[in-house]
């Protein structure tokens, strides 16, 4: 029953946004041309639909892949702030969860959004904090809420070729690993304390120090850092905002490709000028993560942009994404090498924010080659970081950036690669192939020899083949039925004229009906 009523309220949420009109601009139900009205009848749609949705957009506003330019903007104005839960739900969860820890609890909330809210404390001990607290039954409400969308994606993608392309299963897979962890706060606590180790070499970058054992799956307890958003009319000497701007990026490219592990929601609600002309990092509920091999391509394809080398760009990418027969490799190679020159050399205020990666992963699209997910997110964190670093200071040039902390991160990953335990390593698990390397060759010589080698091929890129045939049966079949309806209309007139009659307006219509279809759409039925 819960299922069918939040069913209801987001039909009728789509039907009032006119969100038909929406999925027609995204390519997904036909084609129209993107505009402004149908982004902002999106994003009003999303905010007005609560938490999952709004984490959607967020989600969808790293994906110029995916969405218009008109769409990117207008999601990246999503803003999560909603009206209070009340104080006394706050204090009872507090309660539960601490006992007299807290002994003095602000009505007024610091925050409030769709996930939780946070409120100034003081502990026992004297020391300020503040505590965030989960908003009741937001649990279950994200599950009944991502059942929903799960649904919703099974369906758009049995029925659009579309659908399928943009890979709407993976953004939902993506969409619940990021709720479910934003969800548990015992998770973003252990995430709070990784990004501070990752920053211990910058004096000027904080993080809110997790006080525990005060933390719970819905309750947390962190350090109060007093200070204000920060905005262009920042007020400190410029020499100071260089350097916090200097830091802030590289500290986000280190993360990236040094760690492999990234504060992936830097924006300005989340990073805080402190008192003492600091900044200071909020909000860890959403890390991104990862592996060895593509942290390591992803450095190396930063520094590749950072030189203007469009061949080992394209090469890079290649190696991160999927392609199939129906990649243009080439083509996409080409459009590179006429894109790429335009984003060398300049500085900061010339390049609009995350537009260098942006233009990539929608380059890769229009080529038929699909970029893991774990790109779109990278993409969005350094174009989030890039804004802020341009807030502080416009003239930073992010290129030089990216080359020294790339080349730097090049040195450290051939050390570690040349330790003694790293080398052994990789040569034992390379040692095990190699030594059943010659009596493979041997089996393979043998089977030639006495003619039982089998060799397996798999017909590949018959979709058209496939399509073809389907569509010449179909019409055939349609004939028939045709046919079938004259002949036994023709016989029915000796019996009854009124069956004879119905029998050939419809074979009349029918075959009208395929008579458009066939001039409308010669490979269709």
């Amino acid at each position: 029953m819960e299922r069918a009523r939040r069913a209801r309220e987001v039909a009728s949420v789509a039907r009032r946004r006119k969100l038909l009109r929406v999925l027609r601009e995204l390519g997904v139900a036909g084609t129209r041309p993107a505009t402004r009205e149908g982004a902002v009848e999106f994003r009003r749609a999303l905010e007005e639909l609560g938490t999952t949705f709004l984490k959607l957009g967020q989600l969808l506003s790293s994906r110029p892949d995916l969405l218009p330019d008109v769409y990117i903007e207008e999601l990246s104005k999503l803003v999560d702030e909603v009206p209070p839960f009340p104080f006394a739900e706050v204090e009872r969860v507090v309660r539960e969860d601490f006992g007299d820890a807290v002994v003095e609890l602000d009505p007024e909330p610091l925050a409030a959004a769709s996930i939780a809210q946070i409120h100034a404390a003081l502990l026992a001990d004297g020391r300020e904090a503040v505590v965030k607290v989960r908003r009741p039954r937001i649990v279950e409400e994200v599950d009944l809420d991502l059942a929903l969308v799960r649904s919703a994606v099974e369906f758009s993608e049995k029925r659009s070729e579309t659908a399928e392309l943009l890979q709407l299963r993976a953004l939902d897979d993506e969409l619940e690993v990021h709720l479910r962890g934003e969800l548990d706060f015992i998770e973003e606590a252990s995430n709070t304390e990784l990004i501070a180790q990752q920053l211990e070499d910058y004096e000027d970058l904080i993080v809110p120090r997790v006080i525990r054992p005060y933390v719970t799956e819905r309750a947390l307890v962190l350090e109060r850092i007093h200070g204000r958003k920060l905005d262009a009319d920042h007020g400190l000497p410029q020499e100071r905002a260089s350097r916090l701007a200097s830091d802030f990026f590289r500290a986000y490219i280190r993360q990236v490709t040094q760690a492999g592990v990234y504060h992936a929601d830097p924006h300005r609600g989340n990073v805080m000028l402190t008192d003492d002309g600091r900044l200071a990092l909020l909000d860890f509920g959403l890390l991104g993560r990862l592996d060895d091999e593509t942290r390591t391509t992803l450095s190396l394809l930063l520094l590749a942009l950072a030189h203007n080398r469009s061949e080992d760009v394209a090469a890079l990418l290649l190696s991160l994404s999927l392609t199939t027969l129906d990649s243009d490799e080439p083509g996409f190679v080409h459009e590179l090498r006429r894109k790429l020159p335009r984003y060398h050399w300049r500085p900061l205020s010339g390049i609009r924010s995350g537009e260098a990666l942006a233009d990539l992963q929608r380059i890769c699209l229009e080529y038929g080659i699909r970029l893991p997910p774990s790109f779109a997110l990278v993409g969005k964190t350094l174009s989030q970081a890039d804004s802020i670093a341009r807030t502080l200071d416009p003239s930073l040039d992010p290129i030089a950036l990216i080359e020294q902390e790339s080349l730097q991160l090049m040195l450290t990953e051939a050390e570690s690669r040349l330790e003694p335990e790293q080398l052994f390593s990789m040569l034992f698990t390379q040692l095990g192939s190699l030594s059943r390397l010659p009596r493979r060759v041997a089996q393979i010589a043998d089977r030639l020899e006495t003619g039982t080698l089998k060799v397996g091929v798999e017909p590949t890129g018959l979709e058209d083949l496939e399509h073809m045939l389907r569509s010449l049966a179909n019409r055939l079949g349609a004939a028939l039925i045709v046919v079938g309806l004259l002949i036994s209309s023709a016989l029915m007139a000796r019996v009854d004229h009124t069956v004879a009659l119905v029998g050939f307006v419809l074979s009349g219509a029918l075959g009208l009906y395929m008579l458009w279809r066939i001039l409308r759409t010669p490979g269709n039925l």
